[in-house]
């Protein structure tokens, strides 16, 4: 009813109505990787989680360690505990189920082919996981890109959030001519969610855009050496130049909470609308429960999970 006043207050005064809420999220990847007993402790994790009440809940790939065999019962058994989060549950693909089941520990598949698997199974038609799912765009909806059911995006309060399908190991390339394949079509498939993400957040006049992917892209190694990531990063760095509010990018991969700005301009200043959040994981099974409020400052705020201890540092000025 507030609102509703505030709307009508603002009409008849000639002004914008009342800012939108901030928007409350809960984050986490790289897990359950050791089994069973992190089957366990993931699932505590996911009603940690649920007691929060947060709109919305992402898992940033890695749903499994990189040993563990690649098989559509490993699979089932953590989408099983996923679809345990009352909140709507959006994933995205990370390289332990599907790049990395070429290795023997993990049963010597092909890796496209179980990522076909995965897209099968983990990304119903235009809408999340999760007891109450929520409808999402689907960048499969698209006649170019029919494939990328995994690129998802939705909007909330003024901010728009995006999934893009951005892997570790290198982002599968490198390998072989036919992995080198399937990573130009894929990054092809994200610089144009990308595009179309900030054209949206543009010209709905979003607050803020946050984008979720698994890989590390590793920011501060030499060029040479992150193949599969250089194009990403100049994508990353070209965006952050032209949107003139805040973006946050969260991933995975490296198994260490780390709150930072990791780009930086030509001359060595920092980028300093772009925050970056990587989550734990491996044998840390905690999450981040992150609030985007654009109209604040700081525009984003995080808490780890289950503990609620706030992060603060070193962050705001790095």
């Amino acid at each position: 009813m507030l609102k509703l006043i505030a709307a009508l207050i603002g009409v008849l005064l000639g002004v914008s109505a009342a800012r939108a809420d901030p928007v409350h999220f809960v984050v986490f990847g790289d897990m359950p990787y050791d089994w069973p007993e992190d089957l366990t402790r993931f699932a505590n994790l996911i009603e940690a989680s649920n007691r929060l009440h947060p709109e919305f809940v992402v898992h940033v790939g890695d749903i499994k360690g990189g040993g563990t065999p690649c098989t559509e019962q490993a699979y089932q058994t953590v989408l099983n505990i996923l679809q345990n989060s009352e909140p709507p549950l959006i994933y995205t693909p990370g390289d332990n189920e599907w790049t990395d089941c070429r290795r023997k520990s993990a049963g010597s598949y092909d890796p496209s082919e179980r990522l076909s698997v995965i897209r099968r199974m983990f990304f119903p038609p235009g809408r999340s996981l999760g007891e109450r799912p929520i409808p999402l765009e689907t960048q499969s909806d698209e006649p170019k890109f029919t494939a990328y059911v995994e690129n998802r995006r939705w909007r909330m309060d003024g901010v728009v959030f995006a999934t893009l399908h951005v892997v570790g190991s290198n982002n599968n390339f490198g390998f072989d001519a036919a992995d080198d394949a399937e990573f130009r079509k894929r990054m092809d498939a994200v610089f144009a969610w990308m595009d179309e993400t900030f054209a949206q957040a543009m010209q709905t006049d979003a607050g803020a855009v946050v984008f979720f992917f698994q890989a590390d892209p590793l920011f501060e190694v030499p060029f040479p050496f992150r193949s599969g990531f250089n194009s990403f990063i100049a994508a990353l760095q070209r965006h952050a130049d032209t949107f003139p509010k805040p973006i946050l990018i969260v991933h995975g991969d490296s198994h260490r909470l780390h709150l930072d700005r990791p780009l930086r301009t030509s001359s060595n200043q920092i980028v300093r609308n772009l925050v970056r959040l990587i989550v734990p994981g491996a044998s840390t099974i905690e999450a981040v429960a992150v609030t985007v409020d654009p109209s604040a400052n700081p525009p984003f705020k995080f808490k780890r999970v289950p503990s609620g201890e706030k992060l603060t540092a070193p962050w705001g000025g790095s």
